[in-house]
């Protein structure tokens, strides 16, 4: 099966990544607005974690353009953040808890990264099957922000 220029409005074609950027950045800009009209914050709730993922303007959107503006099924996962943060899960047989890594994990202030998972599926149309990761700093304070999404290939 062909995969469509767009898939809900995203372009697929590798070389359209600016306007996937844009997209992203759309994407964040509605996300935000959302969660201050229904929280008065910024935070979504991890149903596993039983913790609230805060969405940090300048911060969870800027690793994130940079890894899911090259692929539309990242581009994608953006588009659905909100079902991504409070569905995704640990992977079994893989770590939930990594160590934070030099540079920018680091002056994010971050003391450890938790890895999730969450599964797009589609019983009718094949390539809408895919998995992204979520990548979740935790601070010193135990406050939680999402760091980065990104689709990951499955072997």
């Amino acid at each position: 099966m062909q995969i469509p220029e767009y898939i809900e409005g995203i372009p697929t074609e590798k070389k359209r990544s600016q306007e996937r950027f844009a997209l992203i950045m759309s994407y964040y800009e509605k996300l935000w607005k959302q969660l201050q009209r229904e929280h008065n914050s910024n935070f979504i709730r991890n149903k596993f974690l039983k913790a609230d993922i805060f969405i940090v303007k300048n911060e969870s959107d800027k690793k994130t353009v940079r890894e899911a503006l090259h692929n539309w099924k990242s581009t994608y996962a953006v588009k659905y953040l909100k079902k991504v943060v409070e569905d995704a899960k640990p992977m079994e047989n893989l770590p939930m808890f990594v160590s934070r890594k030099e540079g920018e994990q680091k002056r994010n202030g971050y003391k450890n990264m938790i890895l999730l998972y969450y599964d797009f599926s589609d019983s009718e149309i094949d390539y809408m099957n895919f998995r992204v990761k979520l990548t979740i700093g935790v601070m010193t304070s135990g406050k939680h922000v999402q760091y980065c999404i990104n689709k990951i290939e499955v072997k």
